[in-house]
């Protein structure tokens, strides 16, 4: 299989797949009108993975393979498509990652502070790569003269993108992990979370390969891995929606605690939006599960009484956007 064949097979069926996955996630946020800043970003993802995909296609297209026979000066500006746009597919994909891993966090506690600092830094990587690529392939331009139109890189462009997935990746599994750690959750429910948000990992696996790869002066290599590194992040940032929504749809449980409303019997219990979060804490923070039916778009108010006797007010938060609602406790442990 020739070159041009396989580049273009797998910038259009792996990316497509990416693309599915994310239409169906997408599909389901909006159906509950949960869409969130997570779900901005991997539309915006898929966006720029359309682009990459044209890229690919129009770079490849030389005189003698086509369909379209381009010129070089037309294949170059391809080369740029599948550049600028791999690099925002990859990390588009990350920041909905953390932006869905910042929806978990409650707004009481440090790390949501620490996790929008943490996307400041995402971005200021992500402008830092594509400066420095663009730098680079305007600077030397005897690229532009052959006909392969495709730029070396070189070792200072693949030690940034190998510092900065690792980091970014090492970030995206220790938030979760350290939010995880300190909630009431089964032990069956955490291996299930930790595997979904450590399932970037395999992301910074593929761009270990690939930044060899730049290394070296196999630029076909180069741009295959870059085509499987984008879609695999591109992928993995759908697990955190999908994976809870297959888990229900297949009838299995959380096995969640949760209060009957008034009106429900005691052995039926409705379905749940959030489950019930306790942080191990001094002063925890409990997320109470709320029946979305019952809730009004106002705020509203009821009185909890936790193991000691004492009567705790909680402050309950309704969007009438999105219908979220947080029944937020302070006070002892219950």
């Amino acid at each position: 299989m020739s070159f041009v064949l396989t580049i273009r097979l797998l910038a259009t069926i792996l990316p497509a797949f990416a693309v599915f996955l994310t239409t169906l996630r997408l599909y389901y946020r909006w159906s509950r009108r949960h869409l969130g800043y997570d779900d901005a970003w991997a539309a915006f993802a898929v966006f720029c993975a359309f682009f990459m995909t044209a890229g690919a296609w129009t770079r490849s297209d030389t005189p003698a393979t086509g369909p379209f026979h381009h010129s070089l000066h037309v294949r170059i500006i391809g080369y740029y498509m599948l550049n600028v746009s791999f690099t925002c597919v990859l990390w588009a994909s990350r920041m909905s990652i953390l932006f869905s891993i910042i929806r978990l966090i409650p707004y009481l506690m440090a790390m949501r502070i620490h996790a929008h600092i943490c996307a400041i830094l995402f971005g200021m990587m992500w402008v830092a790569l594509i400066i420095q690529k663009l730098v680079i392939c305007e600077t030397n331009t005897t690229w532009k003269h052959l006909p392969g139109a495709q730029c070396v890189l070189g070792h200072s462009v693949g030690g940034l993108e190998l510092a900065t997935d690792f980091l970014a990746d090492i970030i995206l599994v220790f938030l979760p992990a350290k939010l995880l750690w300190n909630i009431k959750l089964s032990f069956s429910k955490r291996v299930l979370l930790m595997g979904i948000f450590s399932a970037s990992m395999f992301t910074t696996v593929v761009s270990v390969v690939h930044g060899v790869y730049v290394f070296s002066e196999n630029r076909n290599a180069e741009g295959i891995l870059a085509h499987i590194e984008a879609s695999t992040a591109l992928m993995v940032c759908n697990l955190a929606v999908l994976v809870p929504w297959f888990t229900r749809a297949l009838g299995h449980r959380d096995g969640s605690e949760g209060s009957p409303t008034p009106g429900t019997s005691t052995g039926a219990t409705p379905a749940k939006d959030l489950t019930t979060l306790r942080f191990h804490h001094p002063a925890p923070i409990v997320l109470h599960a709320l029946d979305l039916e019952s809730v009004q778009p106002s705020t509203t108010r009821s009185v909890h009484t936790c193991a000691s006797g004492e009567e705790i007010a909680p402050m309950t938060f309704a969007d009438n956007r999105s219908r979220k609602s947080l029944s937020i406790v302070l006070g002892q442990a219950v």
